[in-house]
């Protein structure tokens, strides 16, 4: 019997759709345990500097792909909170480099052991098999979606 791949399309769309929806909720929630004044996009941020440290405002922006503006206020106020910090570039003297404080690793910290505890136990019933072969096909989808 051949299914309709319309239906197959229009039932992947719906569940990525959950998907993402719930995703933010768990992003909101994270965010305030790493700081209760933190935006989910804050969260974000602090992620990809964490991954890219130190990282330059410009690689920075290029790599989350928006616009300078939003992106150089966010850190201003992450500085603020004393989750972020800018440094001087030694190779270029115009230049500034961002990393996360002590606080900040610490809170990152925290609240990633918790988002690994929540995927843990969503998947608690899942086989070693299952979750690689899931983990391997959420690779393939990120790949193509740019």
């Amino acid at each position: 019997m051949a299914t309709d791949p319309n239906a197959a399309l229009e039932n992947l769309e719906h569940e990525l759709v959950t998907l993402a929806r719930r995703l933010r909720g768990l992003q909101r929630t994270l965010s305030e345990e790493a700081h209760p004044d933190l935006e989910p996009a804050q969260y974000a941020l602090l992620n990809h500097v964490e991954e890219l440290a130190p990282v330059r405002m410009a690689d920075l922006v290029a790599a989350l792909e928006v616009d300078k503006g939003p992106v150089s206020r966010a850190c201003a106020r992450l500085e603020e909170q004393g989750l972020l910090k800018r440094a001087a570039d030694k190779s270029d003297a115009r230049a500034t480099l961002l990393t996360l404080t002590a606080t900040g690793k610490r809170k990152l910290a925290a609240a990633k052991k918790k988002r690994s505890k929540v995927v843990e136990d969503l998947l608690k019933d899942w086989s070693p098999a299952q979750v690689k072969s899931f983990a391997t096909q959420v690779s393939k989808f990120n790949k193509v979606f740019k």
